[in-house]
């Protein structure tokens, strides 16, 4: 699959519902899901796919930890992944997150894809504690669609995992010293990828670490 193709389907997805949550830190997170697609080859109709991801709960992340993330989405998943490491590196170099897709039904509905999204939006909200997400998507994407949405919400809840962790001293004193430090590091690259002022002190802590050298071409390329 070419790049080109994979960002124009990026664009091209809309977050239509965001879930109300983050994800738990320590425990897993259950969302459900509803992805709206148009059928180029059927006007006026609609590919409805709903199911729900499991996102098993963030573990600090070891050399050893090459596990897959992304279980369950579908035939077309691996041609993605490269994409999804790239584009996300900041996060997932970080912690070890994993993704679970459930319950996968789909459905052809007689419908415009934006009346289908949006209907399925309003009654969503009408429900008391719904964390549904509903998601707007070329049907060929939908498993791009899926997989990027659910490490989005890894990064939305990035900052907030990564203090838990903190604050129940889950980064052992020892071993995880390292571990710990690079957490820190990748936090840091996070937050200067949108802010110039904290390059200053990412470039800080990795001389004081002694981590310079180690992610120095990935650190001079927030200036290209």
């Amino acid at each position: 699959m070419d790049r080109k193709t994979i960002e124009r389907w990026v664009r091209e997805t809309r977050l239509i519902r965001p879930p109300a949550r983050r994800l738990a830190t320590f425990g897993s997170t259950k969302i459900a899901y509803h992805l709206v697609s148009p059928l180029d080859e059927m006007p006026g109709k609609t590919r409805l796919r709903q199911g729900s991801v499991l996102s098993e709960k963030p573990a600090i992340l070891t050399p050893e930890a090459l596990r897959e993330r992304f279980e369950g989405f579908g035939e077309d998943a691996d041609q993605f992944k490269d994409f999804i490491e790239a584009r996300y590196g900041d996060v997932l170099r970080a912690l070890e997150y994993r993704f679970k897709n459930d319950d996968l039904k789909t459905t052809v509905l007689a419908s415009d894809f934006r009346d289908t999204a949006a209907k399925i939006k309003a009654d969503a909200d009408g429900r008391e504690f719904s964390s549904d997400a509903v998601i707007e998507c070329p049907d060929a994407a939908w498993s791009l669609a899926l997989m990027s949405f659910m490490v989005d919400e890894a990064r939305r809840s990035f900052a907030g995992n990564m203090q838990d962790l903190e604050r129940r001293g889950k980064f052992d004193p020892d071993g995880g010293a390292g571990q710990r430090l690079r957490a820190e590091v990748e936090a840091l690259f996070q937050r200067a990828a949108r802010d110039s002022d904290a390059r200053k002190l990412l470039g800080h802590k990795l001389r004081e670490y002694g981590l310079m050298t180690e992610y120095e071409d990935r650190f001079l390329a927030l200036y290209r």
